[in-house]
């Protein structure tokens, strides 16, 4: 009986490892330029070539789930996506996911007000906002004084597409993204022509983290990835694939003082 039960413990074992090593990485990931963006109907970018450095690490294949925002983190939080790049740690995010140490790279750009150049609008201050429809999208969090202040008129939308649409159609009188996430999703001429950023900014740096589920086994490689994660920012791929997806210089749109 003792070598039975034995032979059974090794059985176990062995399916166990043979069933964890055929897993997927299932990453969800949203479309944001530059870090991500479609090309021939496939997501890529600099959060797919981290994806695919990752799963790698720990013998994975990596499988893409393309969503909005907000579904993104759902599955996440629930389990039914195992990881997300290029998240920012918040404290009720810590409940469901584990964040990896260190981030992957620090945002320094600030967050801007885009309004069209036609219209009237100058936002110098908050409460410039208050008689005005701010677009947003839907689970995304700004900063503090913005997020927290229930006068400000918010709709929501999916995407940052939805966005810049919104606003050249007159829909929404403004949003606030970065630079670098705009840019690439309009024409330079448009960009130029079309759109002002207002002079009123959120200029705080923010980390990009990886974000792993609590309520997914990959949970169990966080100590793995966040090695591999630290090799990967010393040894300069990071910075790397930031330059190779970053995008070229375009026309910019007027900037008030």
């Amino acid at each position: 009986m003792k070598y039975f039960l034995s032979f059974l413990f090794t059985i176990n074992t062995l399916v166990s490892v043979i069933s964890f090593a055929n897993e997927n990485l299932k990453v969800a990931s949203i479309v944001e330029p530059p870090f991500s963006r479609i090309e021939n109907d496939t997501l890529v970018g600099f959060n797919v070539d981290v994806a695919e450095m990752l799963a790698s690490s720990i013998n994975l294949k990596p499988v893409i789930i393309q969503c909005p925002f907000a579904r993104c983190l759902t599955m996440l939080e629930q389990g039914s996506a195992d990881l997300m790049i290029n998240l920012k740690k918040l404290p009720e995010r810590e409940k469901n996911l584990i964040f990896i140490e260190p981030p992957l790279f620090v945002q320094d750009q600030p967050i801007r007000f885009y309004t069209l150049s036609n219209n009237n609008i100058n936002i110098n201050k908050l409460t410039d906002l208050l008689p005005l429809v701010v677009g947003t999208i839907r689970g995304a969090t700004y900063f503090p004084e913005f997020d927290n202040n229930t006068k400000i008129r918010k709709v929501d939308f999916t995407t940052r597409e939805q966005l810049v649409n919104m606003l050249l159609k007159g829909r929404i009188d403004t949003f606030l993204e970065r630079e670098e996430s705009i840019e690439p999703l309009i024409s330079s001429q448009e960009y130029k022509d079309k759109m002002t950023i207002e002079s009123y900014q959120y200029n705080k740096p923010v980390g990009s983290y990886i974000a792993i589920s609590r309520n997914s086994s990959i949970s169990k490689k966080a100590h793995e990835l966040s090695i591999q994660v630290n090799k990967l920012i010393k040894t300069q791929v990071i910075n790397q694939l930031q330059a190779q997806h970053l995008p070229s210089e375009a026309l910019k749109p007027t900037l008030k003082k």
